[in-house]
């Protein structure tokens, strides 16, 4: 064995561990330096990226109950209290009305609807008087096919003209024209659109199911007494359109009569128009022995005073 090589071989191992630890050591001081001095960023510390991170107070929105901050926008009253509590009934019924309500009148409740038979055709002649005695003559003139329809009133009522047609709630009048001193006022029922046209006063009013003029109440009452005289009991309500406006009118059932008439005495059921204070006072007498119509109308004014306008003759059409 060689034992001088030996230690050559030592040497060169002591001197290898020692390059070793050397080297070690070397970049333990490099690692440490860089840790106890890091370069700078250029500008802007390490800090300031973390300022770019969402600040607590405005978290990004989750779904969910609103945040704890919420209950800060509550008020005595809150923004949402209006809607909840609906439009304003300056405009009934819920949504805003496509027209304008009638003089005075308050907010109307559709009337009940009635079952009605259209009265067949004929003509009805009328003597007035008042308490002095006789006045003068009246008629009414009722013409249809029993879908179509024409009218014509003159009396104590006034002197009206009316058109128009049957629907699901009875007569629907399309047109009417009232005599006003020289001239005549007249209205249109647009069905469609749910108006009344005031054509001489420029204005549209709120139309209803059922809704008839001055002259077409007296069949349409008619018409309530043929179909089933049962629903003439109590108050009767229809929507009227008139030459100044339209409101429902009421009309109470006084109960049977008998009516001493020119054409003869006959039982006749009397109805009393609900009137305010100050306005014209109007009844009528209808004769189910005559199929319903009004043998007997009287008006009351304010003063106290009457005119009456009794049947003194019938004139009907044949059928077919």
């Amino acid at each position: 064995m060689n034992f001088a090589a030996f230690p050559g071989r030592h040497g060169r191992l002591v001197v290898l561990c020692g390059l070793s630890l050397l080297l070690h050591l070397l970049v333990i001081a490099l690692i440490d330096m860089r840790i106890t001095e890091p370069p700078p960023f250029d500008g802007v510390p390490g800090l300031a990226v973390r300022l770019v991170e969402p600040a607590p107070s405005a978290p990004a929105p989750v779904p969910g109950p609103a945040p704890a901050a919420e209950p800060a926008l509550s008020a005595p009253t809150p923004a949402l209290t209006p809607i909840e509590q609906g439009p304003s009934t300056a405009a009934p019924a819920a949504a805003p009305l496509p027209a304008t309500p009638a003089e005075g009148a308050e907010p109307v409740q559709m009337p009940s609807r009635y079952r009605v038979t259209v009265p067949p055709s004929v003509t009805l002649s009328y003597e007035v008087r008042t308490a002095v005695g006789p006045e003068g003559e009246a008629r009414l003139a009722w013409e249809t096919d029993g879908v179509q329809y024409r009218l014509a009133l003159d009396g104590i009522a006034g002197s009206i003209e009316s058109e128009g047609g049957t629907d699901d709630a009875g007569l629907a009048p399309t047109r009417a024209s009232y005599r006003q001193g020289l001239g005549r006022a007249g209205i249109a029922f647009d069905r469609e659109r749910a108006t009344i046209v005031l054509e001489s006063l420029g204005r549209s009013l709120r139309d209803m199911p059922g809704s008839q003029d001055g002259a077409t109440v007296l069949m349409q009452l008619s018409g309530i007494g043929l179909a089933d005289p049962d629903q003439l009991q109590d108050t009767v309500e229809i929507y009227v359109a008139r030459a100044s406006g339209a409101a429902v009118e009421r009309y109470r059932v006084l109960g049977k009569e008998q009516l001493a008439t020119p054409l003869g005495a006959m039982e006749a059921l009397r109805l009393a128009r609900v009137a305010q204070p100050g306005e014209l006072l109007m009844e009528v007498w209808l004769a189910p022995g005559q199929g319903w119509l009004p043998v007997q109308l009287r008006t009351t004014a304010p003063d106290g005073s009457t005119r009456t306008q009794a049947l003194k003759g019938i004139q009907r059409v044949p059928a077919g």
